[in-house]
This record gives C-alpha cells, structure tokens and sequence, in this order.
C-alpha cells in the first residue's frame, strides 16, 4: 500500500490493515507526519489503542528513511533532498509521538500505583502497620478468620528475577492465555542459534514476520537473539553496540574510497541494525503490555486477601488515632490542598525519604511534634 492510497482511507478502512501487516501501519505514519490524512486515522493513531504501535511505526520509517538518505548519498541519487526532507519531518513527529507516550505512560502508572501509595492516610495506616507488627499480624489473623481465608495467601509466589519470568508464571497459571502451538513448542526447544537465525529473517523482511517470537514464553529467548545480533552486526559495521535507529553519520569520503562492494555491505548493515532497534522496541513494547497484565490480574485474584489486611490496618488506626493524624499531617505538605491525596508531582524518592522519617518519628517517640507543627 502506498502514502497516496493512505491519504484517501479513513480509520475503518485501515484498521484491519494494522492490525495485520505493520508495513500498512508505518506507511501510515510517515504519511500521517508528512501530509494530509483522514481525521479519523489521525485520531486513532494518538488513541490509547493504537498511540505505543504507531509511536513503533514512526520509529521504524526514521529508521528506513535514514537508510535511504545513505543509500542516495553514496548513490548520488536525484531524489536525495525530497527523502531528506521527509527523513526529517517523520523524525520530528516521532519525538513529539515519543513525548506524548512518555506523558500517557506516566498517567498510566500512577493510575497503576497502590492506592496506599497515592493516599496519606493510607500510607499513615501502611507505616503504622510496620510500627505495631505483633499487633498488626493478630489482627490479620482475625479478620482472615472472620472472612474464612487461610492465613497464607496460596496465590503468593516468591520474587521473581526479572518480568520475563512473571509473564512466564503467568503463562503457566493461565493469568494469560497463550495457546502454545507445534511452531511455538519448537521455538522454545530450538537452540539459541536457530532462535537468533529466526529473529534475524523477523527483522530482514517485514513481510515475513514470526509472530511467534511475540508469544509470551518466547520473549526472552526473542530478546536474547536480538541482543547477540546487535553485538555481532555494531561490531562489523564499525559502531557502538546499542538499539537506536540514530546512528553516527557514515564518512562518505571513507566509503567512496573502498570497493563498492564492501561500502554497500556496511550500507546494508546499518540499515539491519536499525530494524533490529525497532525489533527490540517492538520486544520491550509486549514485555511492558504482559508485565502489566500479569500484575493486575495476579492482584485481582489476591484481592480477599488485599481487602482482608485493609481492614486489619483500618482497625488498627482507629486503636492509635493520634498517630494516624500525626503521621498524616508529616504528610500534608505531599498532598493536593484539603485533601489527603499525594500529589502526582511527588517523586518515589522524595516520598521514600518522608516514610523513612516518619518511621523514625514513631520508632523515638517524636511523632508528637507532628500534631504540633502548624
């Protein structure tokens, strides 16, 4: 599909077309970032839906686009100032899609944060919790045994090293559903060589993509592929070993002066190790989207128990009202005016040393001053 044919087409009618082949969707956002389109295909590229694939997209044609320019640069090709032109608009929306995901993802982890840690009084009753220990655990185990729930939670599990093995865990306790068929199954009995030969065809030929390397238990293996083909393609074409489409400017004295042959294997090359950058992009974009769905559906099925410790701590601040109200007021310059709500702007850090000074305070016996303070 072309830019032309893009800019006739409305969102409904491409749709499909994303959803199934991502060239249709990069063809999109170069033309999106270079020219008119439909309303309805501009708003759907910013939604929430679609605003990770297409900040993907925008990524992938830089990268393209980059080659091209030193492909026409070494080919001293007519069409070199249009492309570069183009190069640079796409590049240009690719930050400001980049700045709008960051914001968008900032939003969305607050919403996802505990709510103890976007509440003072909850974050009160959390420290005071850890204060009383023995009398928190008794009244855990009370309303535990009120609710008819075991003491240990047997949806606990231990630590995990990394977010491939929670989204793995997952997989097994069927918090996410991932058929694994006969092509999966041999992926992941595959040796690490033919795992890396699969992933380097995925990122050579866009029209020949395994989506099977974006099945859950196979991203590990799939980031690891992309890792050791980064390595191996940076070091023969003479750059730094990192993902990025925005590598340094090739010398085109250098280049002119070696055979043809061997500067279009190093033109070429680059041009690999930029699909890469978008493949590992894409590889960290299902990373985050399965971490975070392993998460809140882990948490949804531990809410009895989540709901259960809340009441503990409830009852336990309604013992010691004094110290929630003073751990609360340690908190009032954190929260929105009136409220007990934190600020968004509060950084983990900045709260992260209040709680340490908070429990200090009542570890001493200084929390008084607290309700002192004007």
């Amino acid at each position: 599909m072309k830019i032309s044919d893009i800019r006739g087409m409305t969102y409904h009618e491409l749709e499909r077309w994303w959803e199934v082949d991502f060239d249709v969707l990069v063809t999109t956002a170069v033309a999106e970032a270079t020219g008119d389109v439909h309303a309805t295909v501009s708003e759907a590229l910013c939604s929430d839906d679609w605003l990770e694939q297409w900040a993907d997209a925008l990524y992938a044609g830089a990268g393209e686009l980059a080659s091209s320019v030193e492909r026409m640069t070494y080919g001293r090709d007519t069409r070199l100032n249009n492309v570069k032109r183009r190069a640079g608009v796409v590049h240009q929306r690719m930050g400001q899609a980049n700045a709008l995901l960051k914001t968008r993802r900032a939003e969305q982890g607050w919403e996802l944060l505990a709510p103890h840690l976007k509440d003072a009084r909850l974050c009160a009753l959390s420290i005071l919790a850890k204060h009383h220990v023995e009398e928190i655990k008794q009244l855990r185990a009370e309303e535990l045994t009120r609710r008819g729930l075991p003491e240990l939670n047997p949806l606990d599990t231990p630590s995990y090293r990394d977010v491939f093995e929670a989204i793995e865990d997952a997989v097994r306790r069927d918090l996410i559903t991932a058929p694994t068929g006969q092509k999966v199954r041999a992926l992941l009995a595959a040796s690490p060589r033919e795992v890396t030969s699969v992933a380097a065809g995925d990122a050579t030929h866009q029209q020949e993509r395994c989506d099977d390397l974006r099945h859950p238990l196979l991203l590990r293996r799939w980031a690891g592929a992309l890792e050791h083909l980064r390595d191996r393609h940076c070091e023969l074409a003479g750059i730094r070993p990192e993902f990025t489409t925005s590598l340094a400017a090739l010398d085109m004295r250098e280049l002119r002066a070696m055979t043809d042959q061997d500067a279009w294997d190093i033109i070429n090359r680059r041009r690999f190790v930029r699909a890469l950058a978008q493949r590992w992009r894409e590889c960290q974009m299902h990373v985050r989207q399965l971490g975070r769905t392993a998460a809140q559906r882990s948490d949804d099925l531990k809410q009895p128990w989540y709901e259960a410790e809340r009441a503990a701590r409830e009852e336990l601040g309604r013992r010691r009202p004094e110290q929630v109200a003073a751990l609360v007021a340690g908190f009032a310059s954190f929260c929105e005016p009136g409220t007990t709500r934190l600020r968004r702007d509060v950084t983990s850090r900045s709260r992260g040393q209040l709680v340490r000074e908070l429990k200090a305070a009542l570890a001493d016996d200084r929390w008084r001053r607290l309700l002192e303070a004007p």
